[in-house]
């Protein structure tokens, strides 16, 4: 914030140098006048100090609020992006954000990692293939992370007596 101190600052130390020039118009005395000079020389000087000081302090509000800004917009533009999903449930705990199908606008179906998607990143999940037990894994390049999604089924293994030898 800009301190009001520094702009009455600036504004008083015009001021007095403005009534010195009007005091200096009536004084005949070349000793008094030179004086005088200097002394608005100096409250000139302590106002331009005040105005660079004040300035400095605008250019950081303006720099300060740029940034507030782009934050603001981040933040809005995840809004609209993670509207675009929902979290679904695979079963037996197995959860990963989906592409809802209203939402696609031309993009396949997908699913994104639900740990990124906690932390405000878009990162799709990567199908790796089957497990034994049916389901389905993922990987997460961003995070590293491995998802196995959907219920496990039971393998059933043949019998030594129905394996062929």
């Amino acid at each position: 914030m800009i301190d009001i101190a520094l702009w009455s600052g600036v504004a008083s130390g015009l001021k007095t140098a403005v009534d010195i020039g009007k005091t200096i118009k009536e004084i005949n005395d070349l000793t008094v006048i030179r004086s005088k000079v200097i002394e608005m020389q100096d409250i000139i000087l302590g106002a331009q100090s005040s105005a660079m000081a004040v300035q400095t302090q605008l250019f950081e509000l303006i720099q300060e609020n740029s940034e507030l800004k782009a934050k603001v917009a981040a933040v809005d533009d995840w809004k609209a992006t993670a509207a675009r999903y929902q979290l679904k449930d695979y079963g037996e705990g197995t959860y990963a954000y989906e592409l809802k199908e209203d939402a696609a606008n031309g993009e396949p179906p997908h699913k994104l990692c639900p740990v990124c998607f906690e932390n405000d990143k878009r990162s799709l999940l990567q199908f790796q293939g089957k497990t034994v037990s049916k389901q389905h894994m993922y990987k997460c390049h961003s995070c590293g992370g491995d998802f196995y999604l959907g219920t496990r089924s039971e393998t059933s293994w043949p019998s030594r007596a129905n394996r062929r030898v």
